[in-house]
């Protein structure tokens, strides 16, 4: 089993800021909260165009508030650079990567990109780990379904991802949320509306 996942965190903007600004991004694409429960994950390999979208908020931590979302996806679907740019603070993705032996960060300041980088070489893991621990960012490698599992019962969260195998369980802060937000369905066009 590979260790895959994507992260964003958000500079010195606290967790209710956080929400209020991903709301109004999903918003940007029609998507609306719910707290419908076992939603099916939705699997389109572009995170931006997915119908379905669930997210697990840890609060502000060492100045990071994180953002995780369902799917292990590298691509964060533009939350970064959309929450840098509506909250006017800096961001940064940061993806990791065992199976593509290698891993990337994005940072924004104001919406606008600022630096990128990363490493794919033998040393990645190393290289990862220091770069995490010098910007001080908070629950390298958790992953969504992991925080739904442990979230309260009551919270939205996606099919398969309310039961954890094993006994590890994340750490998780008190006032860690779960957030899904949903897409109408589009339907489908007539013939008429086609030509």
């Amino acid at each position: 089993m590979s260790f895959d996942f994507g992260t964003v965190y958000v500079r010195d903007a606290p967790l209710a800021d956080v929400r209020r600004g991903l709301e109004e991004l999903m918003a940007e694409s029609s998507h609306v909260p719910t707290q419908e429960r076992g939603l099916d994950p939705t699997p389109d390999p572009v995170t931006a165009s997915k119908r379905v979208r669930s997210f697990a908020l840890f609060p502000q931590e060492d100045g990071w508030t994180t953002i995780v979302e369902d799917g292990h996806a590298k691509d964060d679907g533009g939350v970064a650079e959309g929450l840098s740019d509506i909250l006017q603070t800096e961001t940064l993705t940061f993806t990791y990567s065992d199976e593509d032996g290698g891993w990337t960060f994005t940072r924004y300041w104001e919406g606008q990109p600022l630096e990128a980088g990363g490493a794919d070489d033998e040393d990645f893991d190393v290289s990862a780990r220091e770069f995490v621990d010098a910007q001080g960012l908070p629950h390298f490698g958790v992953y969504y379904e992991e925080v739904a599992a442990a979230a309260d019962r009551m919270a939205p969260s996606l099919a398969g991802s309310t039961e954890i195998v094993g006994d590890i369980r994340p750490r998780l802060p008190i006032g860690t949320e779960v957030v899904t937000y949903v897409a109408p369905r589009r339907k489908p066009a007539t013939q008429e509306e086609s030509e």
